[in-house]
């Protein structure tokens, strides 16, 4: 069974009525429409449906935001908020989309990217 939101797709769904707390390890997409609170680490993207609370760091391949997430965010890929969407915390990402009506508290630091082709003088 795969979600959707956006472009990402999940193996695993932690359902509105669920709340989980600690450390949550995932070599798998994840879609997330309960609470959680702790540390997410997963090997494929993290998806945080809208009526979802996040309180933790995620580490992932992709992030996308419809909920609300108070933690860093640090992947390899594109961090992308919805209008709905309410982050408080800093990004480290190859890209951050940040659309109208979404909120976003921190500082980002991009990173390079595979598909990067800004180049920088030494």
């Amino acid at each position: 069974m795969f979600a959707r939101k956006g472009k990402l797709e999940a193996e695993n769904i932690i359902g509105k009525e669920t709340e989980l707390k600690g450390t949550l390890k995932n070599t798998e997409s994840i879609h997330i429409d309960g609470k959680v609170e702790g540390k997410i680490q997963s090997e494929g993207d993290v998806i945080v449906g809208e009526d979802a609370i996040v309180k933790a760091n995620i580490e992932a391949k992709s992030v996308s935001i419809s909920g609300k997430v108070v933690g860093n965010i640090t992947c390899q890929g594109k961090v992308e908020l919805f209008p709905s969407a309410s982050l408080k915390g800093n990004v480290e990402a190859s890209d951050l989309t940040i659309p109208e009506g979404a909120f976003f508290d921190g500082k980002c630091k991009m990173i390079a990217s595979s598909k990067s082709r800004m180049s920088f003088p030494d």
